[in-house]
């Protein structure tokens, strides 16, 4: 009798379900940021620029991240074929941001980046500094260094 019993409360709670109904879809806003441990580095893969996310601390700064930028791809990312166009030696990097645009001032002579670099660049700083998708489209960053400026620049992708 017991085993008929809880047979027929499991069969009762299988039935109605778990009470959630049915809804059409729900949105819950834009997608998240590489945030909370995790930075979004651009690399070039196949010659495309392509974002990869890279563990860090949660309290990473704009110009840190660029750092790991110009360290370039780790070896796991190598061996998946990422590579760069940004050199080694344009750090360090400051970068100074406002609601829609970033300065990013580096060591070296911003002119003489390669048009790819410069993507990878903005593309890095875009999303390490801009919280609000809908944003990202107007966000312009200007490149200085040397007593040169190039810019400002926008996130190809």
């Amino acid at each position: 009798m017991k085993r008929a019993a809880a047979v027929a409360v499991l069969a009762a709670t299988l039935l109605t379900g778990c009470g959630v109904r049915p809804s059409g879809v729900i949105t819950g806003g834009p997608a998240p940021r590489a945030s909370g441990g995790w930075v979004r580095l651009y690399f070039l893969k196949d010659g495309t620029l392509t974002p990869v996310l890279r563990r860090a601390d949660p309290g990473t700064r704009p110009a840190q991240t660029l750092g790991l930028l110009l360290a370039g791809p780790a070896a796991d990312e190598r061996a998946d074929g990422y590579t760069t166009d940004v050199p080694a030696d344009l750090g360090p990097v400051g970068v100074q941001a406002g609601e829609l645009a970033a300065t990013v001032t580096v060591a070296g002579d911003p002119v003489a980046l390669s048009a790819t670099a410069a993507g990878q660049i903005a593309c890095t700083v875009v999303d390490a500094v801009s919280a609000d998708p809908k944003t990202r489209p107007r966000f312009t960053v200007t490149l200085t260094g040397t007593g040169r400026s190039r810019g400002p620049e926008r996130c190809p992708g």
